[in-house]
């Protein structure tokens, strides 16, 4: 498995909206390269919401709202956050992309100091 290490910010640029863009998905802490299925994962197709998303909870819960996901800043989901239930449907779905697709980093939560550095950009420098 690669090392490579993504926060949410950073997957959610893996969608698959433009041109030649790498489809990537996050489940379980891992990040999984699903490019290849593009015609369920791509934009428009019915599991694109997961695209570019920590889609643990949505993929446990059968559900295909962006509510009951992560966004970006926020922390990557753990399986104790989920029911008994719902973690046997997560590890269901792992399974199922494992065998298809390639793991190709693992989901980090974002330094701190990348928040802070984010909330002084947003700001208005003050005038004198």
């Amino acid at each position: 498995m690669s090392s490579q290490k993504f926060t949410l910010r950073e997957l959610q640029n893996y969608t698959g909206e433009r041109k030649g863009e790498r489809i990537l998905l996050g489940l379980n802490g891992k990040v999984y390269d699903v490019s290849t299925g593009a015609s369920f994962y791509g934009p428009g197709n019915g599991y694109s919401v997961f695209a570019g998303r920590d889609s643990t909870v949505g993929l446990a819960r059968g559900s295909l709202l962006r509510s009951e996901m992560p966004g970006p800043g926020d922390a990557p989901t753990t399986m104790d956050k989920l029911s008994e239930t719902e973690q046997k449907a997560a590890l269901s779905w792992e399974t199922r992309l494992k065998q298809k697709y390639p793991v190709v980093g693992v989901l980090v939560k974002e330094s701190p100091e990348k928040e802070d550095q984010e909330e002084d950009q947003d700001e208005e420098p003050e005038s004198s």
